[in-house]
């Protein structure tokens, strides 16, 4: 439950208050064509406004393009972005934190080494495993079942959800929040093939360090440098399926999509966005500002800013007109054909 005085007190640059009583009460959140008369309701077009007050929702946070008819008793809230509005107001109604909850802030099944640190406000869920010289800041919380190995080091504030594994020496910094079943620091994918045509594992001593404010989806795998380290950025989004191989860096505040894979030693600048599917070839550096379309094939060095598509990665207005030729070309080639017949040519000549 939230009252709009709680929202009028967050003093959010992506929030003003416009008018209405600040005793109104939201227990929800809706999209504008579920909302009822106890749910707050983010609008961003007329329609959606006129919804909300059809079902006269309480609380509307709505675009600073749009006005609340002077009869409405709703209490109104005016953003720039409904967005941003939404990244400022729904962590009050998030209760994540209640899947974690319970009687001890160490479960009596968690397995803790000696010498590992553990900060103070941390809870560690059943059968959480922290290894030999760990370390672990306050105010952390380990989901069930997450195994933290020797000497890593996870910052102030950060969740690790169920499932998720920490290995050796790996750092995360504080604020990251891991979803289930990503793993950080597996040996990178190294091997030496013999004149037999075997292959001989080169080990993988390096480590993974990650900054602030990381946030990984879940069925990540951010693999261990052979010999320094594979480095994400402060601020860096990673969605669900990520593969970020041996001795990669990516830079800060970076957002990529489901299935991005970038092979060893190559590296993406700061603010880059990529879509689904992006895979980037091994020992190839990508720009500041880089934005890859879905799909995208990047196979050499690509400076920033700008957009790109397509495989091998171009230009996005270029890729995007290759793409459109490519529905042509079974017609190109029955005209060709049509034209070699006339001319008495054969095509092989």
């Amino acid at each position: 439950m939230i009252t709009a005085e709680i929202l009028k007190e967050l003093n959010s640059s992506d929030l003003q208050y416009v008018s209405g009583p600040l005793q109104a009460v939201a227990t929800s959140v809706l999209p504008p064509e579920l909302s009822t008369k106890d749910t707050l309701v983010f609008v961003g077009k007329a329609p959606q406004l006129e919804a909300a007050l059809k079902a006269q929702s309480p609380i509307i946070v709505a675009h600073k393009s749009l006005t609340l008819p002077t009869d409405s008793s709703a209490t109104f809230f005016s953003t720039g972005s409904v967005q941003l509005a939404m990244a400022a107001i729904l962590p009050l109604f998030d209760g994540k934190m209640n899947r974690f909850n319970q009687a001890t802030k160490i479960h009596p099944t968690a397995v803790v080494h000696e010498t590992a640190h553990i900060g103070t406000g941390t809870i560690l869920g059943p059968y959480v495993v922290i290894g030999e010289h760990a370390k672990i800041g306050d105010h952390c919380t380990i989901g069930a079942h997450t195994v933290i190995e020797t000497y890593a080091d996870i910052g102030a504030h950060t969740l690790l959800h169920p499932q998720v594994f920490i290995g050796a020496h790996c750092v995360l910094g504080t604020h990251c929040e891991i979803h289930p079943h990503t793993t950080i620091g597996a040996d990178g994918f190294s091997f030496a093939q013999t004149k037999e045509g075997t292959h001989k594992k080169i080990p993988q001593i390096g480590r993974v360090v990650i900054g602030n404010y990381v946030e990984m989806g879940a069925n990540c795998a951010v693999d261990r440098a052979a010999l320094t380290e594979t480095r994400i950025g402060d601020g860096t989004k990673f969605d669900n399926f990520v593969h970020i191989a041996h001795n990669s860096v990516i830079g800060k505040d970076c957002v990529l999509a489901a299935a991005f894979k970038m092979a060893g030693s190559s590296s993406m600048g700061n603010n880059g966005m990529a879509g689904g599917n992006v895979d980037i070839a091994d020992h190839v550096h990508i720009g500041d500002r880089v934005i890859l379309a879905g799909r995208t094939g990047v196979t050499k060095d690509m400076e920033g800013p700008g957009a790109f598509g397509g495989y091998p990665a171009e230009p996005l207005r270029d890729s995007l007109k290759t793409l459109a030729n490519l529905t042509n070309l079974t017609r190109l080639r029955k005209d060709m054909a049509r034209v070699l017949k006339h001319l008495g040519l054969n095509a092989e000549e």
